[in-house]
């Protein structure tokens, strides 16, 4: 089978896969690398926030070409920097909402970065954390009282953004995820959000010890922020490598079975399934208790995907959804989902939809404009592309076990 990942994107991976692993190149892929275009390799390392990742790799024996070598290094220092400084802050947060009896969580950032070799290395840019909804007015005055703003406009249902005067962001999660078009994951992530209280652990990271959701939920938050991306513009390479680090960090199989459940019940087991398959045949996860879809052109084509996206789907003013189904009903779909994420309140009113349609369409064609995106005929054309990856992933299907009960 002919690959659809250039030399470089491939070469990217090995060393991804060496970076997450611990490991060190063959001496044929330091000769692959060596006559590879390193300033590519580095400059798409850079655009999916990965470069740090890959320093002990690239400058630990002389193998980049020093003219980039300045370049890793000056990212990498950034990165440890802002690393030390998210992880006291996340410390000193999490134990004053716990000093008020607010139960909390982190997602994603440093509880993430405690699976990697080199934690600091993890590019993180804001603190996540996850609150019970009926604590969020208090969460969010406690945040307040230290100095914090809310921001005016919220671009979210699931959370808020509240900013330091250093202007460091901490989003107040209500949610694992933005809602989805397709209720079972909806009510799956409800479940989980309600009784998240009960079931913390404390892991360390960098010898701080964190309040984090239990594996198999903190699995799920992982799969549906990536799945939420993957079904707007796209997400890059970080998220693929948290997925490796976290998996391989989990000694047996009962985080796997548990997640699995959550997962099936929510429709989002293929998903599941194609990630991981990803992540193994690409960046070095054990696939041990894991389970695939030993589909690799599938999980290749969805490395390209993921490859063209960047960090978030920022590479192309095009990129912004991907539709689920044929015709033009799956972009009615899309385009109704879109007005009820956008007006949460009032599209509970049936009979105001046909003006949140027209102020949703209104909006959209003024913000192309004013964002220099893509005309609308080729975003339209763009998703419909990345709507036959969407089929053939076969996603919101649930399983047989599932559907037997």
């Amino acid at each position: 089978m002919t690959s659809k990942l250039s030399e470089e994107q491939r070469i990217l991976c090995v060393l991804l896969d060496a970076a997450l692993n611990g490991g060190t190149l063959p001496e044929k892929e330091r000769q692959a690398f060596a006559a590879a275009d390193q300033k590519q390799i580095v400059h798409t390392a850079r655009q999916h926030s990965v470069l740090p990742l890959l320093y002990d790799v690239l400058c630990g024996d002389g193998m980049l070409r020093e003219e980039l070598r300045g370049q890793v290094e000056a990212v990498s220092r950034q990165t440890v920097r802002q690393s030390y400084r998210l992880l006291f802050l996340t410390g000193y947060l999490t134990q004053l909402f716990e000093r008020e009896q607010l139960p909390v969580a982190v997602l994603k950032g440093c509880g993430v970065a405690a699976c990697y070799p080199v934690p600091e290395l993890r590019k993180s840019g804001d603190v996540d954390l996850l609150v019970r909804g009926q604590d969020l007015a208090r969460a969010q005055a406690l945040l307040e009282r230290e100095g914090y703003q809310t921001l005016k406009k919220q671009h979210a249902n699931h959370h808020i953004v509240c900013r330091s005067e250093e202007g460091i962001c901490v989003e107040l999660h209500v949610m694992l995820a933005e809602p989805f078009a397709y209720v079972p994951v909806n009510a799956c992530m409800r479940e989980v959000t309600d009784t998240f209280a009960e079931h913390i652990v404390r892991r360390p990271c960098m010898e701080i010890e964190f309040p984090l959701l239990q594996e198999d939920c903190q699995a799920f938050q992982l799969l549906l922020h990536m799945l939420q991306h993957f079904l707007r513009a796209g997400f890059g390479l970080k998220l693929l490598c948290d997925w490796t680090v976290f998996w391989n960090g989990q000694g047996k199989g009962d985080a796997w079975q548990a997640f699995g459940r959550l997962a099936k019940q929510s429709g989002v087991y293929e998903f599941a399934r194609i990630v991981t398959e990803c992540c193994v045949e690409f960046f070095g996860l054990r696939r041990e208790f894991l389970e695939t879809t030993g589909n690799r052109e599938l999980a290749e084509a969805f490395l390209c995907d993921v490859f063209d996206a960047e960090e978030f789907g920022r590479s192309s003013t095009e990129r912004m959804v991907a539709v689920q189904g044929k015709g033009m009903k799956a972009y009615w779909k899309e385009f109704h989902h879109q007005m009820k994420m956008n007006h949460p309140k009032a599209s509970k009113c049936v009979i105001a939809w046909p003006i949140l349609w027209m102020v949703t369409f209104f909006v959209f064609v003024r913000n192309n404009r004013r964002l220099e995106r893509g005309s609308v005929r080729s975003i339209m054309k763009s998703a419909g592309a990345r709507g036959r990856l969407v089929r053939q992933m076969k996603l919101w299907e649930k399983s047989a076990d599932v559907r037997d009960e």
